[in-house]
């Protein structure tokens, strides 16, 4: 995994020896690395929204316009408890879950409108969560 920082590579080289990655299964990673990579650093259209989850978990969303449908480039889930998760393309999955490989429905997702300004208030500040308190 060029090209990525030595943190990154790290990271991922961990998870593929813990989870006995095929070759196979560690190109196909490095490959949704290198697209997110890309589409979180692209200039292409972006959405933003979140949602109450059933188990209390506030979930925002990132996602960029890409061959007719909304990927998700980042993706933060913060728990009632103070517990945060992010998934993007330093980190697509970890013992806890993943960044969707789902196109973004903000409809049938349920998500509310969240802002570009209040997505990255709660990404760099989790305690922030810009969805509604329990």
């Amino acid at each position: 995994m060029s090209s990525l920082p030595e943190d990154v590579q790290a990271y991922y080289a961990e998870l593929a020896e813990r989870r006995d990655w095929s070759p196979e299964v560690v190109i196909a990673v490095r490959t949704t690395v290198d697209l997110i990579r890309d589409l979180d650093r692209s200039t292409a259209p972006r959405t933003y929204g979140a949602v109450a989850a059933d188990d209390r978990t506030d979930w925002l969303f990132e996602a960029v316009w890409h061959e007719r449908e909304w990927v998700v480039v980042r993706q933060l889930g913060v728990r009632e408890d103070g517990e945060v998760t992010r998934y993007w393309w330093q980190r697509l999955e970890d013992d806890e879950g993943m960044l969707t490989d789902k196109a973004l429905d903000r409809e049938a997702w349920g998500l509310r409108e969240l802002s570009r300004e209040d997505f990255y208030a709660a990404w760099d500040d989790p305690e922030l969560s810009a969805t509604p308190q329990y």
